[in-house]
Parts: C-alpha cells; sequence; structure tokens
C-alpha cells in the first residue's frame, strides 16, 4: 500500500510540475502578467496566491458578462427609424380575398348530391341536402350555427366537409388587369375564416392550403411598383357575381376583424389606400413564414380540436380530424371561438405593410327600367384599388448584431484579463503543442516497453530451450538399466 501512495504521489507531483511548465510558457508567450507572477516562485506564497484568485476571478467575470451578452443576443432587440427617402422606393400592391354572396355553382351541387348521396331532384330528400350544402358554404366562423341543424343526420357523419366545398365551390372567372401587362397577378382559391373565396396578389394565401411544407422561397412574389410612377394599381371586373372584398397585406391572411368593402352589381368602385410599411433591416436573422393573422387562426384551430377533438373545414393547413355537424354542435356548446379571442395572443412580424382607406369612389352604372329584366343578369361589377405614393415609411433594425457581440467579447477580455484574439491563438497553440509533444513522449515509453518486453520474453526463451537441449544430452550418456532377477 505505501508503494502505490508513493507512486501516485509521484505522478500527481510530476502532472503538476508539466502544467506550470506550460503556464509559464503560456504567461512568458502572451505576456499576460498576472499568470507569468502566479508561477513566479521567487515570490511568496501568499501574493502568488493572490494573484490566482485576481486571474479566476476575471476569468469569472469575463464569463458572466459573456453569458450576459449572448442572451441579449439572441432576444433580438431592435430599434424603429425613420426614413424619407421616397424617391427610388418600390413597395408591393394591396392584396384582396373575394367572397362571393352566392358560394354554390347549382350544376356541381347538382352532380355532389347525385354521387355521395344518389339522390336525384325528384326525391324529397333533394332540397333538404341542397339546403346542407348552403348552411356549409355560407358558414364562417362567427356565424355556423345551420350546421348544427343537421348534426342527428348519420348522412352527414362521415362527409368531409372541406372536400364538399371544394366540389361545389364557384369558380373564379373573372378578369383581373393592373398597370403591368407583363406580371400575371395570382389568383388562388383560399379557405378563410368567412369561408371559401379568392387571394389575389397574395403570396401568403399558398400556406392556407393542405400543403404544410411551403418555403418562403417558393412563394410567388406580389405586384409591386416604384411609388414615384403614382399609377400604381390593380383593377377586377366581375360579371354577373357579387360579393366582399377584404383589402391587406400580401404578406398576410384575411382575418375576421378586417374591414369589408360591399361590391354589388353594376357598382364601380375606386379605393386608394394610404400605406404604411414597416421595412426591415438586411441585418435582421432570417425567419420562417410567419403571420400574425395565421398565428391567431392557428391558435383558435388548435382550442377547437382540444374542445371537441376536431379542426373546422376553415383551417385544413392544421392537422388533425375534420369536424362534421356534430362537431359544430359541440363548438357551438363551447361558445367558440368567444373564448379563443381573449386567449389567443401572437407577436407582430419584423415586416409590417399597413393599408387604410383613404378616398372612395362608388357610382352605379344605373339602368333603365324596361332594360333591367333583360339585362340584370350580365351587370358587371368592377373594383381598382391603387395606392397613394407614401413620402414616410419605418426601418426597424436590430439594436445588438452580430458584429457587437463580437466587440463585447473582445472588450470583456482586454478589460478584465488584458487578453486578445491572439493571444488566445497563442494559449491554444501552446497546450495543443506540449499535449501532442507528451503523446507522443507517451506512445515512445509504451513502444520501448514492449521492445524490451519481447527481447525479454525472447531471451527467455532461448535460455529455456538450452536447458531443455542439455537435460536431454546428459540423459542420453546415462547407462542402460540392468535387469535383476
Amino acid at each position: 500500500m505505501y508503494i502505490i501512495l508513493c507512486f501516485l504521489l509521484r505522478i500527481l507531483s510530476a502532472v503538476g510540475a508539466r502544467l506550470r511548465d506550460i503556464t509559464e510558457q503560456m504567461g512568458a508567450e502572451t505576456s499576460l502578467l498576472a499568470m507569468r507572477l502566479m508561477m513566479n516562485r521567487g515570490l511568496h506564497i501568499a501574493e502568488r496566491l493572490l494573484w490566482m484568485i485576481v486571474l479566476l476571478g476575471s476569468i469569472c467575470t469575463v464569463y458572466m458578462l459573456s453569458q450576459m451578452q449572448i442572451a441579449r443576443y439572441f432576444t433580438s432587440p431592435t430599434v424603429i427609424s425613420v426614413d424619407r427617402d421616397y424617391r427610388g422606393w418600390n413597395g408591393s400592391l394591396p392584396a384582396v380575398t373575394l367572397c362571393y354572396y352566392d358560394h354554390i355553382d347549382s350544376f356541381k351541387a347538382n352532380e355532389v348530391i347525385q354521387e355521395e348521396w344518389n339522390v336525384s331532384i325528384i326525391d324529397e330528400d333533394y332540397f333538404y341536402i341542397m339546403d346542407f350544402l348552403y348552411a356549409v358554404v355560407n358558414a364562417t366562423v362567427s356565424n355556423y350555427a345551420e350546421i348544427t341543424k343537421f348534426s342527428s343526420d348519420e348522412r352527414f357523419d362521415d362527409i368531409n366537409l372541406y372536400d364538399v366545398i371544394l366540389a361545389i365551390n364557384r369558380p373564379f372567372d373573372q378578369v383581373i388587369s393592373s398597370f403591368d401587362a407583363n406580371f400575371k397577378v395570382h389568383v388562388q382559391m383560399v379557405m378563410t375564416e368567412r369561408g371559401s373565396c379568392y387571394a389575389i396578389n397574395s403570396p401568403m394565401s399558398a400556406v392556407l392550403g393542405k400543403e404544410v411544407s411551403v418555403q418562403f422561397e417558393d412563394l410567388p412574389p406580389p405586384l409591386s411598383c416604384q411609388f414615384g410612377k403614382q399609377q400604381c394599381y390593380i383593377r377586377m371586373d366581375l360579371y354577373e357575381s357579387t360579393g366582399v372584398l377584404d383589402v391587406h397585406s400580401p404578406y398576410e391572411v384575411s382575418a375576421t376583424e378586417a374591414n369589408i368593402v360591399a361590391l354589388h352589381k353594376s357598382d364601380e368602385i375606386t379605393a386608394s389606400f394610404k400605406v404604411l410599411e414597416t421595412v426591415a433591416s438586411k441585418n435582421l436573422r432570417e425567419l420562417s413564414i410567419y403571420s400574425k393573422s395565421l398565428c391567431l387562426a392557428r391558435c383558435r384551430a388548435v382550442m377547437s380540436l382540444e374542445m371537441c377533438n376536431c379542426v373546422p373545414f376553415f383551417y385544413p393547413f392544421v392537422p388533425g380530424p375534420s369536424c362534421n355537424p356534430a362537431g359544430f354542435e359541440c363548438l357551438l356548446d363551447f361558445k367558440w371561438p368567444i373564448w379563443a379571442l381573449h386567449i389567443c395572443k401572437c407577436p407582430s412580424t419584423c415586416t409590417e405593410i399597413e393599408y387604410t382607406m383613404q378616398t372612395v369612389k362608388k357610382s352605379s352604372w344605373g339602368m333603365k327600367s324596361n332594360e333591367e329584366a333583360t339585362s340584370i343578369e350580365t351587370a358587371t361589377s368592377s373594383f381598382r384599388w391603387d395606392l397613394i405614393p407614401p413620402k414616410v415609411r419605418f426601418r426597424r433594425d436590430v439594436v445588438f448584431s452580430f458584429e457587437d457581440l463580437i466587440v463585447s467579447f473582445g472588450g470583456a477580455l482586454a478589460l478584465f484579463i488584458g487578453v486578445s484574439v491572439m493571444g488566445l491563438v497563442q494559449m491554444g497553440y501552446i497546450i495543443l503543442i506540449n499535449v501532442l509533444q507528451d503523446i507522443f513522449k507517451l506512445l515512445w515509453f509504451i513502444k520501448t516497453c514492449l521492445v524490451k518486453n519481447c527481447r525479454r520474453n525472447k531471451k527467455s526463451k532461448s535460455l529455456t530451450h538450452i536447458q531443455i537441449n542439455v537435460s536431454r544430452a546428459e540423459t542420453a550418456e546415462l547407462p542402460l538399466f540392468e535387469y535383476v532377477n
């Protein structure tokens, strides 16, 4: 036991001497005064301990400050400034979500009733099922009570209401024109909280579909123009159609609390919007697709899933079982989504575009009484929206960027420890070189021991072989045995 203890003490003494040697080298190479004084054997032990405490305290202070700076960097604090150089600005035109008053295509509805329920127009259940289809397509988040009237009918339990709406939805056959004749304005059917609608010049509408994996780079760009030209507009002509319009940012989705513009037959509306834009600086870190309206909609959908174990057909982008009429009755009992309006909270986006309606010119073409009966079915409505060129916009920039983080690290190291980046590199170099040298020495020592051991084994084997040969020779010289009778 005494021998083992002495052996361990010798190893610890050798390791301590080696560490002291490496520390002296780092102090000499980096000119770090505290490290050199701490290893100076000419000083009193109390003074050396004092310098060691000072060095360790400085390292702990740098570590705590670095943690605070990293936390500040990841919280991404921002500041908003004002830009006034408006002559060269390019901006996006507003998006419009059109929801028809009459959603149903009668011919498609007749085919769906025939295929799904095997009911024709001569059957007594035909108009009952047609009322069900009207209740589905006219339902909104705030008004879906009509669907609950069919909750006791088992024929509607296994019907996917979203697929039914797609099958009977009225197609978009309107004409879209803009100031840029070469640009094709993006139009897409979307399911909003007001039912089935069509989003125009709205890239974010792609997120409302069933395709969950949508990347921001894959979204089509909205129509944009240079504000200085003062001719930024989009015009939509509707034939035999009426509906409501929601004007919103192209990077947002239509919300239930949005401002609504009603468009009736023979109406011609020209609306001018004032834009207030908040742009993000280039050094803001990239985020995934995010929209405040989309976040609120997802929150309401998740609440319905938790309440009644189903998701209304307004949210096809949220995974989960779709609500049938019985599921909507459950949601009505919970007074959904009234609770969600108070619970769901979502932060705003870094880039915001707000449109405020400034002027509206509405005129009715008017028709003579004797022509109204023959022309009312082909009456045309139009809606044109344009922008008033802004002269002020906000810019959101980060207060503490990655460059500021690096500078804060360097300042803390220089202030409390007195070392720079090159000093840290020199320390790492010295540690690496000495560790490699010790590893090579250890490997050489192991190799030497193995060689000596092999030689010793060979020598012992040769001696054993000689002894065996000698014993055999001596045995061969012995006289033969004599048998005594």
